[in-house]
């Protein structure tokens, strides 16, 4: 089910826990059940499901407007967050999206951090870079900024955190309108050339690595799994979001990071390939 709480959205799925030391209640009396089932059936109880499962966690997507879901056609089931949450985690996470539209690290800081540490999270995924790379936030207070969230979501190593970097965003249509010479710019400011956005494409990446390796956490590298180009088919209709594929493949690239995790084993699900679907 889905619903909102404070402005961000909380998604259980089947098999996830609302409350954890109800959980663990419910989970032992459905045992007791299945051993007072086998002994009166005369064989051996049958093994639950929910047994094989790993144990209970919270992920939580932090992010702007893509994190929310805009651009797919139901964000609600299918925004990034929700179809990695549905395709590499197992059936006993539970995820939490407190993802804002339009916010930059800066804000996320005021609007994000602490609704995600009040869930305690197992994992958190953070992509917030679009808005500070467009809106011309100097790259070492965007570095600076970064580090604080991302630090402050480890909890000390207790939550792994998948950080993504910037895809080539020059080559959105809506980026391409308010370039020099474009037309039908539809954001409120106009931006420098193709040149200076693909520097900072570059200069905002090499930040986000730097803070990834000093606090411990992992890059999804969603500029090179573009192959270095954002396909039209990934774009939704308003030339600035994904679409409901670019959605999934953005998934896909969260799932294959999670795969380099040295908690792999405990954080995916038994199924997962990394194929986002």
């Amino acid at each position: 089910m889905a619903g909102t709480v404070l402005g961000w959205a909380i998604a259980r799925g089947v098999g996830a826990v609302v409350n954890h030391d109800v959980s663990a209640h419910l989970l032992v009396a459905l045992a007791v059940v299945a051993l007072l089932a086998g002994a009166c059936a005369g064989g051996p109880p049958e093994t639950l499901e929910a047994e094989a499962l790993p144990p209970p966690f919270t992920y939580v997507a932090v992010g702007a407007s893509e994190t929310v879901g805009i651009g797919a056609d139901d964000p609600a089931t299918e925004s990034w967050p929700s179809v990695f949450y549905r395709t590499a985690l197992p059936r006993s996470a539970t995820l939490v999206n407190v993802g804002v539209s339009g916010v930059t690290v800066r804000e996320a800081l005021d609007q994000e951090l602490q609704a995600a540490l009040a869930e305690e999270p197992r994992l958190v995924t953070v992509w917030l870079n679009v808005n500070d790379l467009l809106r011309q936030v100097p790259v070492e207070h965007y570095e600076r900024d970064l580090a604080t969230l991302v630090g402050a979501l480890r909890r000390g190593g207790a939550t792994e955190v998948l950080v993504a970097n910037t895809p080539p965003v020059g080559d959105l249509p809506l980026v391409r309108a308010c370039l020099p010479g474009g037309s039908g710019c539809l954001l409120p400011f106009r931006l420098p050339s193709s040149e200076l956005i693909a520097q900072r494409v570059d200069a905002f990446n090499a930040a986000i690595s730097r803070v990834a390796e000093a606090q411990g956490a992992v890059v999804v590298d969603l500029h090179a799994s573009s192959g270095g180009r954002i396909d039209d088919a990934l774009v939704a209709d308003d030339g600035f979001h994904p679409s409901t594929e670019g959605h999934r493949r953005v998934a896909a690239a969260f799932a294959d990071a999670l795969g380099s995790l040295p908690s792999a084993a405990e954080l995916r699900s038994a199924t997962a390939d990394g194929a986002a679907g």
